[in-house]
This record gives C-alpha cells, sequence and structure tokens, in this order.
C-alpha cells in the first residue's frame, strides 16, 4: 500500500508519523486485497487561534470501479482526529465494498449504460 502523508501549516513529527502508519497498518490488515494509495493530508484549520480545528483528511480509490473514498475528522487533538478518521474510513470502505458486492451477485442487474454521443 502507498502512503502520501503531508502536514499542512505545521511540520510532521516523528510521533505523528507514527500515529498515522499505525493506522495504515490497521486498515491494511483489515482490507489486504485493496493494494490502494492512501493520501492523507494533515491541517491545523485556525492555526494558531486554536479550538477544533486539528483536521485529518483521508482519501483512497476503492472496489474495481476504483471509486474516490475521502473521509475527515475535525477534532481540538490531532491524536483523535487521526484515529477518527480512520474509523470513518472503515466503514465507508465497508459500505461500498458491500455494495459493489450485492450488485454483483444480484442476478438481472446490469452495469448502467454511458449514453453516446451522435
Amino acid at each position: 500500500m502507498h502512503i502520501d502523508i503531508q502536514a499542512r501549516g505545521f511540520s510532521l513529527t516523528p510521533a505523528l508519523f507514527s500515529a498515522v502508519e499505525s493506522e495504515v497498518r490497521a486498515y491494511e490488515s483489515l482490507f489486504p486485497e485493496l493494494h490502494a494509495s492512501l493520501h492523507i493530508r494533515l491541517s491545523d484549520v485556525n492555526g494558531q487561534r486554536g479550538g477544533t480545528d486539528k483536521c485529518c483528511l483521508v482519501s483512497v480509490r476503492v472496489g474495481r470501479r476504483r471509486k474516490m473514498v475521502a473521509v475527515s475528522d475535525l477534532n481540538a487533538d490531532m491524536y483523535r482526529a487521526i484515529p477518527g478518521a480512520f474509523a470513518k474510513l472503515e466503514r465507508a470502505t465497508r459500505t461500498l465494498l458491500a455494495r459493489e458486492h450485492r450488485r454483483r451477485m444480484t442476478p438481472g442487474v446490469s452495469s448502467p449504460e454511458v449514453p453516446q454521443e451522435r
């Protein structure tokens, strides 16, 4: 699994990198067949003003059609925003994969046709 981590507005410390890496490993163990590229963006929305402003945005392409799943979590503590975002990512990935599985298993259901230009 390819991982792209970027911190916006602050430096990516080894501790933050480790927190992200452990969540990525857990996600990878749940979905080993994905072989996906994860894009993680950590940001401090309000800068020095404080408040609930630490954001973790995670995106990945999932399934046969490589649909984009993007989730985020906002928290006062980045170390809580990271697992929050990955929990949402896990739910979204399970939902999308289940939907694709049902679509493939339902007899008589074909994929939508793409209109052709004239």
